[in-house]
């Protein structure tokens, strides 16, 4: 009988889908002139019980302790999430977090560590599983789908619209390059392209932005699986911005810019990207900083070299702007914070391109970025120098976002500020 219930649902999911295609391709010009992005789905579940994982209780291990050895102290059951996700954390929280996820039934991802606030992205799963070293794991995960795919019909009509899009040709959304600064702003994907101002799914600010000082950047890695595609990599930023939002409580996306494995430059966080918007990307010292990220995750595998060209040309053109010599060191004073590695008030000499790791209590941007840092300084110092900016063979740019639909609901965004690491 259940069998029987299952496949006649199925068949009436597949006669919706096919009915919702036919309409698609006949408002196909209308609904492609750009390509489709589903919109953020955001779904929280309260993580259950969790045990020691094995032999006696450990003791505490301090969140100072930064080189992320040490025994697997609690691990969660595997958790059926409510729907299926594409990101996945702990809202909220800034400890180190080691998260792995699979389709029902299937092989199980690595385990991927992450840790002041960040997602993991998995791009397509169904369960999950999560273990800590040192901590007791608690709270709520937080889960986004950014692929349109939370039902069956979804998935099913998502494809078929993102089908007849690719049959349409679009102009990419991109914040064209100044001509007349030096050194030349980079084209940057806005907002708009990558999802943020969709009326449905988008990722609108909370509250206007506030200013500060850019006397340094920081560099971070989002710890998302390094083997993307250029066409997933704007609904990534989107995900991302919706687990910082809506899972944090921060006021808008934690960084000022993205960089995806192929060299492409996303916007980050709403406010004008040559100003001074004050980021949640380095707990402490957000207000005199600007952050970017490296769309991938660098404990081992090295960034891209069109990545590493991407951070230059960005850090070359917005360091200038504020008139920041790379050379030598800067004084930054700490607002303190609990993933602040100095309390509020130290004053501390730090260079002026740096990762996240010399501020914060965390491995973040991975080992095998950290030992790039070095280059990319040199090569941002001889971009504002007058050096010519570091250019790799073209490669694909990721294809903007559709226009938002005026018929569709505005997105009411997130619960009010929570007050976790905010800004």
């Amino acid at each position: 009988m259940l069998r029987a219930l299952s496949v006649r649902l199925r068949l009436r999911y597949l006669l919706a889908a096919a009915v919702a295609v036919g309409g698609a391709y006949v408002a196909g010009p209308a609904l492609s002139s750009q390509r489709y992005l589903p919109g953020g789905v955001d779904f929280e579940q309260v993580l259950p019980a969790v045990a020691p994982a094995g032999g006696p209780r450990l003791a505490h291990r301090s969140l100072r302790a930064r080189d992320g050895t040490g025994r697997v102290s609690y691990r969660s059951p595997v958790i059926a999430a409510p729907e299926r996700f594409d990101l996945a954390g702990l809202a909220g929280e800034m400890r180190p977090t080691e998260l792995r996820a699979r389709d029902e039934g299937g092989e199980w991802s690595d385990w991927i560590e992450t840790a002041n606030g960040d997602p993991v992205y998995f791009g397509g799963a169904d369960e999950l599983q999560l273990r800590t070293r040192g901590w007791r794991l608690s709270g709520t995960v937080h889960y986004v789908n950014v692929s349109g795919t939370t039902s069956e019909v979804g998935g099913l009509l998502t494809g078929a619209r993102r089908a007849i899009n690719s049959a349409f040709i679009a102009t990419s959304n991109l914040i064209t390059p100044e001509a007349q600064a030096v050194p030349t702003r980079p084209a940057i994907v806005g907002r708009g392209a990558w999802g943020a101002k969709l009326r449905r799914g988008g990722c609108a600010p909370r509250e206007r932005p506030d200013y500060g000082t850019v006397k340094a950047a920081v560099v971070h890695h989002t710890v998302t699986a390094n083997d993307y595609t250029p066409a997933e990599a704007p609904s990534i930023v989107l995900g991302i911005c919706h687990f910082h939002r809506n899972g944090n409580a921060w006021n808008d996306i934690g960084y000022n810019a993205l960089v995806d494995r192929f060299g492409t430059i996303y916007a980050g966080r709403a406010g004008g990207l040559r100003k001074a918007v004050i980021g949640a990307h380095a707990q402490g010292f957000n207000s005199e900083t600007t952050g970017v990220a490296s769309i991938g995750a660098h404990t081992t595998l090295p960034i891209t070299p069109a990545a590493r060209v991407g951070i230059v040309n960005y850090l070359a053109w917005k360091l200038a702007a504020h008139r920041v010599r790379v050379r030598g060191r800067t004084t930054l004073t700490s607002a303190g914070g609990e993933a602040s590695r100095y309390p509020a008030g130290r004053r501390v000499r730090e260079k002026r391109v740096i990762g996240h790791r010399d501020v914060g209590l965390t491995e973040c941007p991975g080992d095998a970025l950290e030992l790039k840092l070095a280059k990319i300084r040199r090569q941002v110092r001889a971009v504002i120098g007058g050096g010519e900016p570091p250019t790799v063979p073209p490669v694909t740019p990721p294809a903007p976002t559709a226009p938002p639909d005026p018929s569709a609901p505005v997105d009411p965004g997130a619960p009010p500020d929570g007050g976790v690491n905010p800004r």
